[in-house]
């Protein structure tokens, strides 16, 4: 009954706990009012704030403060590149990359302008660049059986592959194959960025990178290879004879200007030479026309002495010796022979 009595001191510690109480949830409130009143964006993401629901700024990266206790909200949106693949997915990326083995034939098998299947692998890249237009124009409910896309992503892959279908569909498979694909590539982006922007998606297309496009698994991809190996060859051939035809050229070039410049030293000589001819035949005609009988006999003595500059071969015969056949010492030429 002592214990029960009210006394002096009682009523100080009862004060007592009762302040520390109020002290404890003044802290706690203003510990909720702090939390709840900042945040951090980062540097790749934009936050959009929302006041009770409805949409009110977006904000850069960095420290911001909002009302507190849910009346304001804010929604963080990534900056970063994002990718989605088409006939195909893959689980883990790295040195060793493991890819979904599911059935993806929904996504890539195509037909062709010239009525052939192709199997058509492909990605595309985005960037966020509107975020109150990509967290309030399109639905973003959560599809069913799908862990992480929702109906946003699900318009990106119905515009994308709608676009790719529609361009490998305007062309025969080998143009798809090889010549056409940087073509429907770039074609691909244009016609998915129209499309989203006519939906106000607030969605950049950055890339349409094509990966794998072969025919359907079986005799038709067979019968493809042989032809694109066919291809090949005639390429690989074609590049080798023109670089024997280019290595040629100059080797032809060189030859036929030097051919040239032999032909024009030639000529040139051949009219040096006729030019100096006729300067002496004027001189001598000159000389012969002051005095005739004097250049005639210089030039019957000149001529002599050229045709006995070597006698062992001159053999002078009687003009008048017309009954025998005239003998020369045989001897004698073989001795001048020897």
């Amino acid at each position: 009954m002592a214990e029960g009595k009210f006394t002096p001191q009682n009523s100080g510690r009862r004060r007592i706990r009762g302040s520390l109480l109020w002290v404890i949830v003044i802290v706690v409130v203003i510990a909720t009012l702090l939390l709840s009143s900042f945040y951090i964006i980062n540097a790749n993401e934009r936050g959009v704030i929302t006041r009770f629901g409805k949409f009110r700024v977006t904000v850069e990266d960095g420290l911001h403060w909002k009302l507190p206790f849910g009346i304001d909200n804010v929604s963080k949106v990534t900056q970063t590149v994002q990718a989605k693949q088409f006939g195909f997915r893959t689980l883990q990326a790295g040195v060793s990359t493991t890819y979904d083995q599911r059935d993806w034939s929904q996504e890539s098998e195509m037909l062709t302008g010239d009525l052939n299947i192709v199997d058509v692998t492909w990605i595309i890249e985005y960037r966020i660049t509107d975020p109150r237009a990509w967290l309030f124009n399109v639905d973003d409910s959560r599809i069913p059986g799908s862990r992480i896309e929702d109906n946003r992503d699900k318009t990106i892959r119905d515009v994308t592959q709608s676009a790719v279908n529609q361009l490998v569909g305007d062309r025969a498979i080998l143009d798809v194959m090889s010549s056409e694909r940087e073509s429907i590539e770039y074609e691909a982006k244009q016609m998915i960025q129209d499309t989203l922007d006519s939906y106000n998606l607030g969605v950049s297309i950055t890339e349409v990178k094509m990966q794998q496009v072969v025919p359907p698994e079986g005799e038709v991809q067979d019968a493809f290879e042989d032809v694109n190996k066919a291809i090949q060859d005639r390429n690989r051939l074609i590049n080798e004879g023109e670089r024997a035809y280019y290595a040629e050229i100059p080797r032809i070039n060189g030859e036929a200007k030097q051919l040239i410049a032999e032909a024009e030293g030639y000529r040139q000589k051949r009219i040096n030479r006729a030019e100096a001819d006729i300067t002496l035949f004027e001189a001598i005609y000159e000389e012969y026309r002051r005095s005739p009988t004097v250049t005639r006999e210089r030039m019957y003595y000149e001529t002599l002495s050229e045709i006995f500059a070597n006698p062992g071969n001159i053999d002078l015969i009687d003009k008048d010796l017309d009954n025998f056949l005239p003998l020369k010492d045989l001897n004698r030429e073989g001795e001048t022979a020897q």
